[in-house]
């Protein structure tokens, strides 16, 4: 648990802007940069369906990712 006098520490960081399914993709696609940042093996193909590209963008965009 966080401490200190960030919003975060407080336990809930609403993002009313950006749906689940969005979200969701969004921390899948930083776990998968952290695990291949300077990774010796290979590394696959991070798969973003078509129909939820443009909304992904924009929720990057919003989060300035």
């Amino acid at each position: 648990m966080l401490e200190g006098q960030f919003a975060e520490s407080r336990g809930e960081i609403r993002l009313p802007e950006i749906s689940g399914h969005i979200l969701e993709k969004i921390v899948q696609y930083m776990y998968y940069k952290v695990r291949y940042t300077n990774s010796s093996q290979r590394v696959p193909t991070f798969n973003i369906e078509p129909e939820v590209a443009l909304e992904l963008l924009m929720s990057s965009n919003y989060l300035d990712l």
